[in-house]
């Protein structure tokens, strides 16, 4: 089975707050309220597409979800790279939802 890596570099332009809000829309995020007493996830795009998260600005997805993923970071990244990968069995594991991990 055959996957897609996405490499991602976001612009240098962007400030800490505007790179911030990309991360938490992007992969989603953990947040509190009431000093930690209620604890919750905010959703993010890869929490609909199962993903493998490689490194920072580095995942793996299914051939299907790349142009969903493209049309997201299209504005907001300086370059990006994507490549066709074949996948190991976990990746296609995680890929299928069999696993939800994302990281190695």
């Amino acid at each position: 089975m055959n996957g897609s890596i996405v490499i991602f570099g976001l612009r240098k332009d962007m400030n800490a707050t505007e790179k911030n809000e990309f991360c938490h829309y992007f992969y989603g995020h953990n947040t509190s309220s009431w000093k930690g007493k209620y604890r919750y996830h905010r959703h993010g795009l890869l929490d609909d597409i199962p993903h493998r998260k490689i490194a920072k600005g580095v995942i793996i997805i299914r051939s299907e979800d790349l142009e969903r993923v493209k049309e997201y970071v299209k504005e907001k990244v300086e370059e990006i790279h994507i490549r066709t990968v074949v996948l190991n069995e976990d990746d296609i594991d995680i890929l299928e939802g069999k696993n939800r991990a994302t990281s190695p």
